[in-house]
């Protein structure tokens, strides 16, 4: 990755989004995560006018000026490390995916009615049922140029913040479909749910009952694929901005080994301090490594899975969690303090765990594709 470029986001980006973050978004974090309140959607869409979609978006869509991926990845890491609330570059990354997605699929209509006076539509992904997707409950009904949806989407990040939401529902023949959600639609309802980490995100159960709503609301018959595509696309910016935290999270520990003294020794000459930072520094930059390679090889090709994604959302998700329990030992019992950040990022690096894929099925998913990689090299005795 080139250092120079990696320098010239992180500069544009302070540019355009340091007030927002130091006056607005990093003051509240450890309130709105102690009361599980949301972040105000506005925050979002003041973002949005300071530029920040400008590389995450088309050139026709809101304020894109189109789609750059490494250049998307570089942002979302830097926000991820000005920023102490990791809710808001879950939400931002959400937003650009699904949009993006949209315009892919070559649906920008939909965007129009969410785009009052020309905001950022804000569109999640519900998806989630915790059962598998061939046992998808709910149904989807035609009459006329009129569908009728009944769903109940079990964790929805942003639920309780954002515009609509692309759902899955199956269809009367059980075909999985894809279709975008007001929710302000009639019938649609919204329970916010108590989660351990990103509790400032907005989630929520969403429901849908009996819903009708336009025919031209539907985005893709074949749910399944719709739905594994986005997931695929995003794998890499999932974990972007949580590895932004991680290198955050490192220097900030070093800072603090620094000015602490024990026996008139700053800690930072204690071996063991240093040898626990340099596994710190190696894991956040191997985590980065890892994201840069993913974000270089993302590709157009709109592809069912991409190795080198899932490497990335599984390496950092595997690390994260690590890092954070390494600070905690790093500031002793400033780290166990209500007032210290570590608890809350121990907790939202844990959704890394299950979000976006399992970490259990994104492994068994690599297993099978190096099985499949190597076994046509492969030869019999004697050949």
């Amino acid at each position: 990755m080139n250092r120079e470029l990696i320098g010239a986001v992180a500069a544009d980006t302070d540019r355009r989004l340091h007030r927002l973050l130091d006056t607005r978004v990093n003051p509240g974090a450890a309130a709105r995560d102690a009361a599980a309140a949301p972040l105000p959607a506005e925050l979002l869409h003041e973002a949005a006018r300071h530029g920040l979609f400008h590389c995450a978006l088309p050139t026709d869509v809101c304020t894109g000026r189109g789609f750059a991926p490494v250049r998307w990845g570089l942002v979302l890491e830097h926000i991820g490390y000005r920023c102490t609330d990791l809710s808001f570059p879950l939400l931002v990354y959400l937003t650009a995916g699904t949009i993006r997605r949209l315009h892919h699929d070559q649906r920008t209509d939909l965007l129009e009615p969410l785009s009052d006076g020309g905001r950022l539509p804000l569109i999640g992904f519900a998806y989630t049922e915790q059962r598998d997707p061939f046992d998808f409950r709910g149904s989807l009904t035609r009459h006329g140029d009129t569908i009728t949806v009944t769903t109940e989407k079990s964790i929805v990040a942003g639920a309780r913040i954002l515009d609509a939401f692309l759902t899955y529902v199956p269809d009367a023949q059980g075909r999985l479909t894809a279709v975008l959600l007001h929710r302000t639609d009639p019938g649609v309802s919204i329970a916010p749910l108590a989660v351990s980490g990103f509790r400032s995100a907005g989630f929520g159960t969403v429901r849908a009952a009996d819903t009708a709503v336009p025919c031209d609301r539907i985005v893709d018959t074949d749910g399944l694929a719709h739905a594994q595509r986005i997931l695929n696309a995003e794998a890499a910016f999932f974990v972007a901005a949580p590895t932004g935290r991680m290198r955050a999270i490192a220097e900030a520990c070093a800072m603090h080994v620094a000015a602490t003294e024990r026996h008139d020794t700053p800690l930072a000459d204690y071996p063991n301090v240093q040898s626990l930072l340099g596994r710190m520094h190696a894991t956040v930059e191997s985590c980065r490594a890892t994201l840069y390679q993913a974000l270089e090889a993302y590709g157009e090709d709109d592809s069912l899975w991409s190795p080198l994604s899932w490497i990335a959302k599984y390496t950092v998700g595997q690390h994260a969690l690590s890092v954070a329990a390494m600070a905690q030992r790093l500031t002793g019992t400033q780290g166990f303090l209500d007032t210290s950040p570590c608890a809350r990022h121990l907790r939202d690096f844990s959704g890394l765990l299950a979000g976006g894929n399992p970490q259990e099925k994104v492994e068994i998913d690599l297993g099978v594709h190096l099985t499949q990689t190597i076994r046509p090299t492969l030869r019999a005795p004697g050949e």
